[in-house]
C-alpha cells in the first residue's frame, strides 16, 4: 500500500499534509482518533500498521516540544518495516529528519537494534522488536503492534503502560492469537464499555476507545478497489478477493482469526483438525448396498432443523469394529414431508439397522411418523439435553481418540466438527454446543454423533432383516 506521493495534497486547516481520499474510512478512524488509550481488532494486511506510521509522524511533526514514540511488533523485520514506512511520511512532510540505527543493552546485557526517526525538535520514532525490557527507564507514546503474537504479551503490556505515565498514549493493534489471550481479555472490557455496560472503573481497566475492522469491513470500505487500483466498485472482485482469503487459509478456523477477528478456540474445541484428520478416508462415501443383494451394518443418526439449521442423515458402516461413514444427506429450509420422505427412502434399505433422531423442536413429530411406519425397535427418539450431549460428544471424542471412526476429508465437515466447545457454566456443569453460522449449528458432528450412539445400542434380532 505504497502511496504515489505526487497525488497527497494538503487538506488540513492547521496545514498538516493529508492524502486526499488516499486512507480508506477505518484508517482515517483511527489516524483522526485522539483518545489517549486505543485498540485495533483487525484483519491482516488491511493497512493498519501503515496508518499507525502515518499517525506517529504526523504528531511528532505538528508539534515543537520532544514527543518520543516507540513502536515494539513481534519480530525485527516488522520494526525495519515500520521505520521505513517513517521515513517515506517524512518525506511527504519535507521534515527535516535523521535516520539511524542503534545498538542498545538492555538491563539484562541483552544488546538489540533500535530503528530511529529523529526530527528537528528531537522527538524520535523508535522501533524494536518485542521484548519487556526495553521499555524500562523509557518515556512517551507506545504502539504494540500484532500484540497478541508478541512471546510474552502480558509482560509487554506491564512493561510499557506505565512508559505513558506523563500523559503519552498507548495503541495495541493486532490480529488474533486464540481464545483467552491477553487481547481477548483486553477487547472483553473494551466492548463492555462501549456498550455502556460498565464504565473502566468499575471494570479497573484503562478507558480504551475500540476498533474492529474484519476484513468483511475492510472491503466494504474499498479496500479491494484500492489494492487492484479500481476507479469503481465491483461486486464481483470484492467477492472473490474474500474468497481467495478463504481459499487460502488452511481451514475456517485459520480464516476466521487472521482474518475475521474471531480467535481460535482449539484450545477448548473437543475435535481438533488433526485428531479429525487422523481420522479421514478419502473415498468412504459410497452408494449403499440394497439389503436385497447382500447383508451390511448401516446406522443412521439424524439432526432435524428446518430454517437456519440443516437436517443432516449421517449413515455408518460398521465393518469389523470401525465404523465408516458411507453418506451424508443434507437438507436446508426443506418442507417436514420432504424430510420425512428422505428419511423414509434410507430406511427402507433394512441394511439400516438402527436409527437414533434428534426429536427435538419439530424433530418429535418426524421421528413418530418415522417409528409409526418402521417400528420403535428400529428408529429411536433422542431429544437433546445437556447430559445427553455430554454423552454423545464423549462417544465421539473416544471414537476419534481410539481411531475407530472414518469420516470424509470434506473442510466443510471438517470445519462443522471443529465448531463444538466444551464450556464449563458458573455452576460447574459442563456444555458442549456450537455457534450457529450459515452454516449450521454442528449439524454434521450430532447426527454423527447419534448414528454413532444408533451403533453402539444396536439390540435388534436378527429376524427383523428377514
Amino acid at each position: 500500500m505504497n502511496p504515489d506521493l505526487d497525488q497527497l495534497v494538503s487538506t488540513d486547516q492547521s496545514g498538516d499534509t493529508l492524502p486526499k481520499g488516499y486512507f480508506l474510512p477505518y484508517q482515517t478512524a483511527w489516524i483522526t482518533d485522539e483518545n489517549r488509550f486505543k485498540l485495533w481488532d483487525k484483519s491482516r494486511r488491511i493497512g493498519a500498521t501503515y496508518a499507525e506510521s502515518y499517525k506517529a509522524v504526523r504528531k511528532r511533526n505538528l508539534i515543537d516540544e520532544r514527543r518520543d514514540y516507540w513502536f515494539s511488533s513481534a519480530d525485527e523485520s516488522a520494526a525495519v518495516e515500520f521505520s521505513l514506512y517513517c521515513q517515506q511520511w517524512c518525506k511527504l512532510f519535507n521534515a527535516v529528519v535523521k535516520e539511524f540505527t542503534e545498538e542498545l543493552e538492555d538491563d539484562k546485557g541483552y544488546r538489540f537494534n533500535n530503528y530511529v526517526v529523529e526530527f528537528p525538535n528531537g522527538s524520535r520514532i523508535n522501533c524494536m522488536s518485542s521484548n519487556p525490557r526495553r521499555f524500562r527507564s523509557k518515556g512517551g507514546d507506545v504502539c504494540l503492534d500484532e500484540f497478541d503474537w508478541h512471546d510474552s504479551p502480558g509482560e509487554m503490556l506491564d512493561a510499557a503502560t506505565p512508559v505513558t505515565t506523563w500523559g503519552y498514549d498507548i495503541s495495541i493493534l493486532t490480529t488474533r492469537n486464540g481464545e483467552g489471550s491477553e487481547f481477548d481479555n483486553l477487547v472483553k472490557l473494551a466492548r463492555q464499555i462501549a456498550a455502556g455496560e460498565a464504565t473502566a472503573k468499575e471494570l479497573r481497566t484503562l478507558p480504551w476507545s475500540y476498533h474492529f475492522t474484519p476484513i468483511t469491513a475492510a472491503i466494504g470500505q474499498g479496500l479491494v478497489e484500492k489494492i487492484r487500483k479500481l476507479d469503481h466498485i465491483d461486486l464481483q472482485v470484492r467477492q472473490e478477493f474474500l474468497d481467495e482469503c478463504r481459499a487460502k487459509s488452511r481451514n475456517e478456523d485459520a480464516f476466521n482469526q487472521e482474518y475475521m477477528c474471531i480467535p481460535s478456540a482449539t484450545a477448548s474445541t473437543l475435535i481438533p483438525y488433526d485428531l479429525y484428520q487422523s481420522c479421514e478416508m478419502a473415498d468412504c462415501l459410497r452408494p449403499l448396498i440394497p439389503h436385497t443383494t447382500e447383508r451390511r451394518q448401516y446406522f443412521l443418526g439424524g439432526d432435524i432443523g428446518r430454517e437456519k439449521d440443516l437436517t443432516v442423515f449421517w449413515i455408518w458402516e460398521l465393518v469389523a469394529d470401525i465404523l465408516i461413514t458411507r453418506k451424508v444427506v443434507k437438507l436446508h429450509k426443506t418442507p417436514y414431508s420432504a424430510q420425512l420422505q428422505a428419511a423414509s427412502d434410507l430406511l427402507a434399505n433394512q441394511n439400516i439397522l438402527r436409527g437414533c433422531i434428534d426429536a427435538t423442536g419439530i424433530g418429535d413429530m418426524l421421528v413418530e411418523s418415522l417409528q409409526e411406519r418402521f417400528g420403535s425397535y428400529r428408529i429411536e427418539k433422542i431429544k437433546f439435553t445437556a447430559p445427553i450431549k455430554e454423552h454423545l460428544a464423549s462417544l465421539m471424542l473416544s471414537g476419534f481418540a481410539d481411531k475407530l471412526l472414518r469420516v470424509p476429508a470434506d473442510r466443510v465437515i471438517r470445519d462443522d466438527f471443529h465448531s463444538i466447545r466444551k464450556t464449563v457454566t458458573l455452576a460447574g456443569n459442563v456444555r458442549y454446543d456450537a455457534a450457529r453460522t450459515e452454516a449450521g449449528h454442528a449439524d454434521n458432528f450430532w447426527a454423527a454423533a447419534l448414528g454413532k450412539e444408533a451403533a453402539i445400542t444396536n439390540l435388534i434380532p436378527e429376524v427383523v432383516l428377514l
